[in-house]
């Protein structure tokens, strides 16, 4: 993450293009619909709160809420470790997360 100066008192962050396109798959992810087990169409709504509580990384469970947000936000990269542990709580392949143009692609080949 690099700071771009604007004046002297103001700057301006400017994010990695892929953590943002990630962090917008993560959200994504995150406020889905579903078919629940009686067959109903449901909205599957994940906090960031909900996220960060549930995570198991590295054994030990939960992360900063604020960790989540800037993940979402492409403030900050995410690293393969919790790619993982993030996909695992989705129930979601981890290419879904980091690549899912490839996911859609495969899904379809022959």
């Amino acid at each position: 993450m690099s700071k771009v100066q604007m004046s002297t008192r103001e700057t301006h962050t400017a994010y990695d293009p892929e953590d943002v396109r990630i962090g917008l798959t993560l959200q994504a992810l995150m406020h889905r619909e579903e078919i629940n087990e009686e067959g109903f169409l449901v909205l599957r709504k994940i906090t960031h709160s909900d996220m960060a509580k549930n995570i198991v990384l590295n054994g030990k469970r939960g992360v900063h809420r604020t960790y989540i947000s800037q993940l979402c936000n492409g403030a900050k990269h995410m690293n393969n470790d919790m790619l993982y542990a993030i996909a695992r709580y989705l129930g979601v392949n981890p290419k879904a997360i980091k690549r899912p143009d490839m996911e859609h692609a495969t899904q379809f080949a022959a």
